[in-house]
C-alpha cells in the first residue's frame, strides 16, 4: 500500500557539513507537528555527510516520513535546490540548511499561519537566531516584515532585509516560474519577487525566531586576503549577482512585468554587468576598454573599480577590514 503525500515537506540541504549534519537533522526529525515529510539531500558532499544523513534517518521511529537522497555530482545551490524542489512531495516546502537548527515547533508555527490564510500565503519567513559557527548566541536576528510588501511598486522601492535559512514556500511557486538558473545562489530573493508576481497569495513573516542561523559555515567566508583570492572571491560573487538579476527579470517576463522590474534594477544590474566585463578582461588595456564601454555608469565609480583591480591585494585588505568592522559591531570576534 502506498505511503499518503504529505501536505508539507521540510527539506534539509547539506554540502560538506560533517561538523553540524547530527544536529540540523535531530531537529527536523524532532518537529512536533503533523506528519510531514522529512528530505535529508546531500550535494554529493566529500565528507560522511550523506553516511550520517542515512544513519540518522535508519534509527528514526517517529511520526514523519523521512527520505534521503544525494546529487550523483555536486550541482552549487540553484541546482541542488531544483532538484530538491523535483523530490520533494509537500504543497508547503520548508527550507534549512545542514548547519542550521529549526526550533521545535517551527513547522507547526510555518503551518498555522498557512492555514490561516486558507492556505494562499506563498512565502512564509520568521526571524532567527543568530549564531556563530561554533554555537555562540549573538542574539535574535530581525528581518523585515514581508507583509508590507503588497506591491511590485514596494519591491521597486526597496528590497526587503530577509534570510533564506527561515524561508517557507508553497510548491506552486516553484511550479509556476519553473527551476532556478544553474548560477543562482540567492534563492531566497527570487522568491521573494515570485511570491510578489504570484498576485494571489503574498508574503509574511512570523514574529518569532524559529530558526538557529549559523554564520560563517560553509559559506566560505574569506580570510585569506591576498590578491588572487580577492579576484576569486570577487568573480564567485559577481557570477551569483548576475544571475540572480537575469532570474528576476525571466520571472518578470513570465508575469508580464519585464519593463517594471527591468527599470527597478537597471543601475544595480548596470554595476554587476560592468564587473563582468571589467572581470573577464585579462590585461590592463582590455579593463580599460571596458570602463569606456559603460557610459552610463559614473565615471568616478568606474575608475575606482578599475583601480581596485589593478591593485588586487590593496583590495583585499580593505575587504578584510570592512569584515572585521562588521564582526566587531556584530559582537562576533571570529
Amino acid at each position: 500500500m502506498s505511503t499518503p503525500s504529505p501536505r508539507i515537506t521540510l527539506a534539509v540541504l547539506a554540502y560538506n557539513q560533517s561538523a553540524t549534519i547530527d544536529t540540523a537533522v535531530q531537529s527536523a526529525l524532532g518537529q512536533q507537528c503533523e506528519p510531514v515529510e522529512v528530505l535529508l539531500s546531500d550535494d554529493a558532499s566529500p565528507d560522511d555527510t550523506f553516511d550520517k544523513m542515512q544513519a540518522a534517518a535508519s534509527a528514526y521511529t517517529g511520526p514523519h516520513q523521512v527520505v534521503v537522497r544525494r546529487n550523483a555530482r555536486n550541482l552549487g545551490i540553484g541546482e541542488h535546490y531544483n532538484e530538491v524542489m523535483r523530490a520533494a512531495r509537500g504543497r508547503l516546502i520548508v527550507m534549512m540548511a545542514g548547519d542550521d537548527i529549526s526550533t521545535p515547533d517551527r513547522v507547526a508555527r510555518t503551518a498555522a499561519a498557512w492555514d490561516a490564510s486558507g492556505e494562499r500565503l506563498d512565502l512564509i519567513a520568521s526571524h532567527l537566531h543568530d549564531m556563530g559557527h561554533g554555537g555562540e548566541d549573538f542574539g535574535i536576528l530581525r528581518v523585515d516584515d514581508l507583509a508590507q510588501w503588497k506591491t511590485l511598486d514596494d519591491w521597486a522601492r526597496r528590497r526587503p532585509y530577509i534570510v533564506g535559512a527561515s524561508h517557507a514556500f508553497t510548491r506552486r511557486l516553484f511550479e509556476r516560474f519553473g527551476p532556478l538558473g544553474p548560477q543562482v545562489a540567492y534563492e531566497d530573493q527570487v522568491n521573494t519577487l515570485r511570491a510578489l508576481l504570484m498576485g494571489d497569495g503574498g508574503a509574511c513573516t512570523l514574529d518569532a525566531p524559529l530558526v538557529h542561523y549559523r554564520r560563517g559555515g560553509v559559506s566560505d567566508r574569506m580570510r585569506d586576503f591576498s590578491g588572487e583570492r580577492f579576484l576569486q572571491w570577487t568573480r564567485r560573487q559577481n557570477i551569483k549577482h548576475v544571475a540572480l538579476h537575469a532570474q528576476w527579470l525571466q520571472d518578470a517576463e513570465q508575469a508580464g512585468c519585464k519593463a517594471q522590474v527591468q527599470a527597478a534594477i537597471a543601475k544595480e544590474y548596470g554595476h554587476e554587468l560592468f564587473w563582468q566585463s571589467l572581470l573577464a578582461a585579462d590585461t590592463l588595456r582590455g579593463r580599460w576598454k571596458a570602463v569606456h564601454a559603460h557610459p552610463g555608469l559614473p565615471l568616478g565609480w568606474r575608475l575606482r573599480k578599475w583601480a581596485y583591480l589593478g591593485l588586487p591585494g590593496v583590495a583585499g585588505r580593505l575587504r578584510h577590514w570592512q569584515s572585521a568592522w562588521k564582526r566587531l559591531r556584530r559582537g562576533d570576534a571570529r
